[in-house]
């Protein structure tokens, strides 16, 4: 009978180190993430909204960054605790959220790298706490030493790497984000084509707003392809069009020029294609307090293939009546 028990004790000891080594098994396999959720009193959370965002690829390019995606979102158990599984391979960051909205938890850079792992790839303990924010101001000023009256800072997308919140400024360039879960952060700036800096590493505290320093904004550099200078706007008033003018490049590969109408009100843009270096728009039925900027590339061949420079820094015009 002693023998018989003591197989038993160890039979069920090494089931409970099997669960403690592998986690949960679903008929695919284990999960590829375990997260457990309490709150600060380290009491576990039933209820709370943890998503896996797939943070995206973004480099430092000319291209616009892209938006972390929400790859699934499951709510925690009884215990606390949830799991994902079926993910794919890919660097991920976990948000969780309780009932009321106000509370939150994130863990980022989780590497998940198959499918189906003999064990989870990660699991870890989130701790719900206040939310922080960021906030700061991003400028075009200073670059291709454009200086202009009208040069506005309207219409520069920040993104955050992590989760899909994104922000476009006004025409100060200043930019915030609030209910961020405490964690580090890596923001993405990007206005019009090929405009872009990314700040990373930036430490979101609980119930505390992160202030960055101004991020001045540079042309990710094309080659052979020189953006215009010099952009200059008059507005006639009295016979309601823009008139633009800029400085000639001069490369033989020189198409056009592309000047891009940025309607910061409904935030649409209209391209227009030009041979020469003076643009006149007719704005006649635009609402008056419509704020446009206006901006101007270069198109021409690049190694046997269409392509264009940075635009110029823009400049802003408000409709008046």
């Amino acid at each position: 009978m002693i023998i018989r028990r003591l197989l038993c004790f160890c039979a069920a000891l090494c089931t409970f180190c099997a669960c403690i080594t592998t986690g949960p098994s679903t008929e695919e396999g284990n999960p590829q993430i375990i997260a457990t959720v309490v709150d600060s009193s380290n009491r576990a959370v039933t209820g709370a909204i943890v998503v896996a965002y797939l943070m995206p690829a973004n480099s430092d390019s000319g291209a616009q960054p892209l938006s972390a995606r929400n790859a699934a979102s499951v709510p925690t158990g009884p215990d606390g605790s949830c799991f994902f599984e079926g993910l794919d391979p890919g660097r991920y960051s976990l948000v969780a959220t309780d009932n009321a909205g106000n509370r939150s938890a994130m863990q980022s850079g989780i590497i998940i790298t198959v499918k189906a792992p003999d064990s989870p790839e990660f699991s870890d303990t989130l701790v719900l706490a206040a939310t922080g924010g960021i906030r700061g101001i991003v400028t075009r000023n200073g670059v291709q030493g454009v200086t202009n009256q009208n040069l506005k800072d309207g219409g520069i997308q920040v993104k955050i790497g992590e989760i899909d919140r994104s922000y476009l400024t006004g025409p100060d360039g200043a930019y915030s984000f609030s209910n961020l879960p405490a964690g580090s952060y890596t923001l993405y700036f990007y206005a019009y084509e090929f405009y872009c800096a990314k700040r990373e590493s930036i430490v979101v505290e609980a119930d505390l707003s992160a202030s960055l320093d101004t991020v001045i904004l540079t042309p990710w550099p094309r080659l052979l392809l020189v953006p215009p200078n010099g952009l200059r706007a008059v507005y006639d008033t009295s016979a309601g069009f823009i008139a633009l003018r800029w400085q000639q490049v001069r490369y033989d590969s020189l198409r056009w020029y592309k000047v891009q109408r940025i309607n910061l009100t409904d935030m649409r843009e209209t391209d227009f294609i030009c041979l020469d270096t003076i643009f006149t728009d007719t704005i006649a039925g635009i609402p008056a307090e419509t704020v446009l900027d206006y901006a101007v590339c270069s198109v021409g061949m690049v190694d046997g293939k269409l392509s264009q420079s940075a635009s110029t820094a823009p400049v802003e015009i408000t409709v008046e009546r």
